[in-house]
């Protein structure tokens, strides 16, 4: 009973930490796991669906969930369909897959931006929208990840330079790839070789040094600071108080004048 209440009170808490930490662990599990594991792409599948899940929850936003489930079902069947008549596709179910996965990730931080926003509007930056930002910043790195694997299994060359085959299952390089291409430590030991791949890759490097120096920095700056209104409210109130201090020492001189007077 205690743990039901407890997971209603987070219902538009806005308590974005958990979001942070379901997107590391999805991550970590991409990148861990081994690429021929079986169960991999389901637990992906559905460590991404839960993560969308609780981020509606925290955001307290009932309009969104009838669209995402709509939208999702919608693009799993047409991404499903089209990726049967794409040339080249070496696993139409696991193209399908992907895309699904990736609609979920470009999802996400709609969502939490949109709770973010009305939770910056009533408290101002708490850090619950510290941690908001930076689970965005984190899922850049997995839609780039999964944008690349998809860039792989369509194209015939192989993604990255000095291998002869790229085979399909080799998500967590891609993974890798996209944390190390995002965080610009440039590691070198893999490097795209198409054309494709290096487009996505200078875009994704300067998004996130972008991401990092404007929504990071603003957000991380403006942490503990109040919303307008209350600053507004709180300018009024020292105003009005230096006003009356200054009145009550108008008074208190008029009082000292006047018993200087009656001396006299």
């Amino acid at each position: 009973m205690r743990v039901g209440e407890e997971i209603k009170a987070l219902r538009g808490s806005h308590r974005y930490v958990i979001v942070f930490v379901l997107v590391l662990a999805i991550i970590m599990v991409s990148i861990a796991l081994p690429p021929d594991n079986s169960g991999r792409g389901l637990l992906m599948i559905a460590l991404t669906a839960l993560t969308l899940v609780v981020a509606v929850w925290l955001s307290g936003t009932t309009a969104w969930t009838p669209r995402i489930a709509v939208g999702l079902v919608i693009f799993a069947a047409v991404a499903a369909a089209c990726s049967w008549l794409i040339p080249g596709v070496k696993d139409e179910v696991g193209v399908a897959t992907r895309l699904v996965v990736l609609s979920v990730v470009m999802v996400l931080p709609l969502v939490i931006g949109e709770g973010a926003y009305r939770s910056m509007k009533q408290d101002g930056v708490t850090l619950g929208v510290v941690f908001g930002a930076i689970a965005n910043y984190l899922l850049i790195a997995v839609g780039f990840a999964v944008i690349y694997a998809i860039t792989s299994d369509i194209e015939t060359a192989p993604f990255f330079a000095g291998m002869k085959v790229m085979k399909f299952g080799y998500f967590p390089d891609f993974m890798y790839f996209s944390v190390v291409t995002q965080s610009t430590v440039g590691y070198g030991d893999f490097v795209p070789a198409t054309g494709a791949g290096r487009a996505f890759a200078s875009v994704q490097a300067l998004m996130g040094q972008l991401y990092l120096v404007s929504v990071v920095a603003i957000v991380v700056g403006n942490f503990g600071q109040g919303t307008e209104r209350q600053r507004k409210k709180q300018q009024q109130k020292m105003k009005e108080l230096h006003k009356e201090v200054t009145q009550l020492e108008a008074d208190q001189k008029d009082d000292k004048k006047d018993g200087e007077d009656e001396k006299q």
